[in-house]
């Protein structure tokens, strides 16, 4: 079984714009699991109704996800000396962080190739609201499938012909509270574009995932591939709880959708700001 820890974030004061967070190269973090640094204080991620700290607060976690320790929630897969790797198409790993109302989650997969892309939506990245009573492992329906933020990063496999390898990012915003999915009573928001090159050599690629003021981003290996503006929808990123995953809970319910097996991930950095629950406009 992998070694487990609480929750603990890196917290900073950022004090301009210059000190917010860059990308970080993996070859510089830690190799074996999460640090957090034992000379800044900690901060558990919020849960409802907790006053947070004020919105300028950035916090960061790394964690190398090598030899089974980190702060994540394993559902499936298996730890080793390079990472976490797939062994079932269902398999994922949950994380719960504080409520970031802008951020990035960045990491690195290798061992995917078009060779095991074998399912028509390979989705390998999630996140969403996690508050109002919602229970982990999250279900596919409805609490993920209907859920109020959702954001989702696929890879289309061999069977989505003209598109095999193309990356698809969707983000959705919908901020009325409890129960944190399904119907939505005030605005909503919701894009899915999808580009990118399509080959996939087996080799490290970093994948990262970033949004606020507006803006969502997916980059792979330092270059945007798709960009979604929500600018202009009136509406604010702000769950009361937020998780994010790495594989998704629609692969427990979808036999199109599944995880790459042998796809190996590590060296996971997330960054973000600490922010308000949003509400209807």
């Amino acid at each position: 079984m992998p070694r487990m820890k609480h929750h603990r974030f890196v917290i900073a004061l950022a004090l301009s714009a210059c000190q917010a967070s860059a990308p970080v190269d993996p070859g510089t973090q830690d190799q074996d699991g999460p640090t957090p640094d034992a000379s800044t204080d900690a901060a558990d991620p919020p849960i409802d109704g907790e006053v947070l700290p004020d919105a300028s607060t950035v916090l960061m976690l790394t964690d190398g996800l090598r030899n089974g320790t980190t702060l994540g929630h394993p559902v499936g897969g298996s730890f080793g000396p390079d990472g976490w790797t797939v062994t079932s198409r269902t398999d994922r790993l949950w994380f719960a962080i504080p409520r970031f109302t802008a951020g990035s989650i960045e990491f690195t997969v290798s061992n995917m190739s078009n060779a095991n892309l074998i399912e028509a939506d390979n989705e390998i990245f999630a996140m969403y609201e996690a508050g109002h009573g919602i229970t982990e492992p999250i279900r596919y329906s409805p609490e993920f499938r209907n859920n109020h933020y959702k954001a989702m990063l696929r890879v289309y496999g061999s069977d989505e012909a003209g598109r095999v390898g193309e990356q698809k990012l969707m983000w959705g915003m919908c901020p009325s509270g409890a129960p944190g999915y399904d119907g939505c009573g005030c605005g909503s928001f919701f894009e899915e574009p999808y580009a990118g090159n399509g080959t996939w050599s087996g080799g490290p690629e970093r994948l990262r995932i970033e949004w606020g003021n507006g803006i969502t981003r997916f980059l792979r290996n330092g270059t945007e591939v798709v960009a979604i503006d929500w600018s202009t929808s009136g509406l604010q990123f702000g769950p009361s709880n937020l998780h994010f995953s790495i594989g998704t809970a629609r692969q427990s319910a979808v036999d199109s959708a599944g995880m790459p097996i042998g796809a190996v991930f590590s060296d996971l950095v997330v960054t973000g700001t600490v922010g308000s629950i949003a509400g209807c406009q």
